[in-house]
């Protein structure tokens, strides 16, 4: 039954969802609980065990050719995304650029800002899809 491509599909895109909305429901936790960047950087480093376990079910699924290493896999590679999410959101891991953008500034520099804005979040993505 856990080979069957739907079952597959339903169980992404289940636990993506849910795995999103966890992550949501944490960083609006840390938002509720004061100004500082304190809870959300608690919340990050309480974030470890997954993202550890994510790493090492991933190294473990390596050798598993069958079903259960794909769902291993998967469920690893969630963990490592969801802890990345985690850190973004909590504006852990973001850029250099930490500032508003000015209004009236040209579509090439709110780009640039933006870049600057989301730089290190998406090269650590990058970096964990290698």
């Amino acid at each position: 039954m856990l080979a069957s491509p739907w079952t597959a599909a339903l169980a992404a895109l289940f636990l993506w969802w849910f795995s999103t909305g966890a992550i949501l429901w944490v960083v609006q936790g840390a938002d509720g609980r004061g100004t500082g960047r304190d809870w959300h950087m608690w919340s990050v480093l309480f974030g470890l065990p997954v993202l550890s376990l994510g790493v090492i079910g991933l190294l473990v699924s390596l050798t598993n050719t069958d079903v259960s290493g794909a769902y291993i896999a998967f469920l690893s590679t969630l963990a490592i995304w969801g802890w990345i999410e985690l850190a973004f959101l909590s504006g852990v891991i973001t850029g250099p650029n930490r500032y508003d953008c000015p209004p009236g500034v040209p579509a090439w520099e709110r780009f640039l800002r933006a870049w600057g804005t989301i730089a290190y979040h998406e090269t650590l993505l990058t970096a964990a899809l290698i």
